[in-house]
């Protein structure tokens, strides 16, 4: 686990007990309150629950500018492979608000004299939405999107995995991304016996690199076939490298 990881993931256990706090504390509050002053206390105690973790993390996990123009090569020996990892800066803040927002899943009631509890049956139901909310949190950290390089072709991980051979990349490969682009998309050949072509989605902005190297990178495997075995080796990795700088 990277120290970016553990900063989010800590961060958003601490969103999660704030949000407890604001419903148990702040919430009961605002009842003895009218309207409008009510909604503005819970609303601004809410807004300072999410607020201050996402804030700290801004804080200590600077986002690195610009992103970075190199892959990571993989330590699985048996798939050697340049790997565009999740980027924990991206994601992190996203698992802080997932991880606040299971906090609205509390099967809690009010009783007669203003207090809040959860009863019973309400423990179940409690610890089975926290539980969801917490594990789609966790495999975004640990197993977010993904794109893996391979001697044999492309491994695209999204909600779903794609693999995706070289030979079946239509168009030499993904078009150079614009200044701001929302994604990469490949032209994909569909094997025989079936016809056509389909569109695999890279969604860039979660991943740590930057667009225009990973388009390129793709697009150099694409169009030199006589490079594909050394894929997965340091060496090939910087001469990679020095050839997307030209």
């Amino acid at each position: 686990m990277s120290n970016v990881q553990a900063t989010a993931l800590l961060l958003g256990l601490g969103a999660f007990a704030l949000r407890v706090v604001v419903e148990f504390g702040i919430e009961p509050t605002s009842w003895r309150l009218s309207f409008a002053p009510a909604f503005i206390v819970y609303a601004a105690g809410a807004a300072t629950a999410l607020a201050v973790p996402l804030l700290a993390f801004a804080r200590l996990c600077p986002r690195p500018r610009p992103a970075p123009r190199t892959l990571l090569v993989s330590h699985d020996r048996a798939r050697p492979a340049f790997v565009a990892a999740t980027s924990p800066w991206m994601v992190g803040p996203f698992v802080i608000m997932l991880m606040f927002l299971a906090g609205n899943g509390l099967a809690t009631e009010r009783a007669p004299d203003g207090d809040v509890s959860i009863h019973a049956a309400g423990w179940a139901q409690t610890a089975l939405t926290v539980a969801v909310i917490f594990s789609i949190a966790a495999w975004t950290l640990f197993r977010g999107p993904r794109v893996e390089l391979r001697p044999g072709g492309l491994l695209i991980r999204n909600v779903r995995t794609h693999m995706v051979r070289w030979d079946s990349v239509l168009a030499s490969g993904p078009p150079a991304p614009v200044e701001k682009p929302r994604q990469i998309s490949l032209l994909v050949r569909r094997q025989p016996p079936e016809y056509g072509a389909y569109v695999v989605r890279i969604l860039h902005r979660w991943l740590a690199v930057d667009a225009g190297f990973l388009a390129n990178s793709i697009r150099h495997y694409v169009d030199h076939p006589e490079h594909r075995a050394e894929i997965g080796s340091r060496q090939e990795l910087d001469r990679l490298c020095a050839t997307m700088e030209i």
